[in-house]
């Protein structure tokens, strides 16, 4: 049986959780069969378990439509960080470490650690093997987090039928200031310590209703989709806190004029929007940059609208791993009514079909 993570770490939260979590960075070392620990101070080693937070699976490929791509687990990197920004271990799982999804890792060097899982980083287009982490200064912290800058927004956003399922979508996980003591194994391949990934970017359901039924023609033609100034231009790969969004990052509008997305009177289609955490609303501002507008093939446009504000308290940003859905009913006269619901990834999913 799997231990869940805060289950297991009880009474021991700080030790245990830094040993596991260095254990999957110490792969590496399981070349040499997980070396035992040792009662000499020197290392230690741990077992750990990887799942993707609010997937049934983590090696998807069995799943179907959404699930498949966003569950998916292409590659895994794990790090281990002493002094707030040396990376003293960076291992990345083999395609057997991987498919086994359970792995013990020894020679888990000890003393205070920050252990950082990352998952399908060519999403991002990297190849840790090569490129460095940027790891910068945040303030009123010693230690240092790691950013990923895309200026001209090459990777995200981008759309569920533009997702390569061979790369997937970003997932990472962070354990930070873990004391590890020599000798004290930590989880067993039975009882393994569970390690959670969480995807890096948010996800936009966007669920347009044809209202137009009864008539002749109603069917609606979607050729364009636009969106206000909310795309961000760069992430913190290992995100903490419930809104951890580069204080630096800057937004811009977006623009899709290559639809072709023919909803019948009285029916819905779904087209998936994947995008780095937003907070682009600012006090100063004067209405929401959390727009949506259509274009039609005979009914001409639909002006964009907030779907989401920020004044008088409302939601004003878009958080990781959580998913906006965005319910957009298209009427006569350009009628364009909107709602959305804000939701963790997978606590309710869609169920009308996607638009691929």
């Amino acid at each position: 049986m799997k231990r869940n993570l805060k289950s297991y770490f009880a009474g021991r939260l700080a030790l245990c959780l830094a040993t596991a979590c260095l254990t999957l960075l110490m792969a590496g070392c399981a070349d040499d069969g997980a070396a035992p620990c040792t009662a000499d101070g020197a290392t230690a080693s741990a077992t750990l378990h990887m799942s993707v937070a609010g997937a049934v699976g983590t090696r998807a490929g069995e799943e179907d439509g959404y699930a498949g791509l966003e569950n998916r687990i292409n590659t895994l990197r794990v790090l281990v960080v002493v002094d707030g920004d040396r990376i003293v271990i960076n291992h990345k799982l083999s395609p057997e470490e991987l498919a086994a999804q359970t792995v013990t890792i020894g020679n888990i060097p000890v003393g205070k650690v920050t252990f950082r899982v990352l998952a399908n980083e060519a999403a991002l287009g990297k190849d840790y093997d090569t490129d460095d982490f940027d790891l910068v200064d945040v303030p009123d912290r010693t230690s240092k987090k790691a950013l990923l800058i895309d200026t001209e927004r090459t990777y995200f956003p981008k759309r569920f039928p533009d997702v390569n399922s061979e790369e997937g979508l970003p997932m990472s996980w962070i354990s930070r200031e873990i004391e590890v003591t020599a000798g004290q194994p930590i989880g067993t391949p039975e009882e393994p310590v569970e390690v959670e990934l969480v995807r890096c970017v948010a996800k936009l359901n966007i669920i347009m209703e044809n209202d137009l039924t009864g008539t002749d023609g109603s069917d609606i033609t979607i050729t364009g989709m636009t969106f206000g100034g909310f795309f961000g231009d760069r992430l913190y790969l290992f995100g903490e806190g419930a809104l951890d969004v580069p204080s630096a990052t800057a937004y811009d509008t977006r623009t899709y004029e290559d639809l072709n997305i023919q909803i019948p009177g009285g029916k819905e289609k779904t087209l998936a929007c994947y995008i780095y955490p937003s907070y682009a609303w600012k006090p100063e501002m004067t209405g929401s940059p959390y727009t949506i507008g259509f274009s039609t093939a005979r009914r001409g446009e639909y002006p964009a609208k907030p779907f989401i504000s920020g004044e008088g308290g409302a939601l004003n940003s878009i958080a990781r791993n959580t998913q906006v859905n965005i319910r957009a009913t298209l009427s006569v006269d350009a009628s364009l009514t909107l709602s959305y619901e804000v939701m963790e990834w997978g606590e309710q999913p869609i169920t009308v079909p996607p638009f691929n």
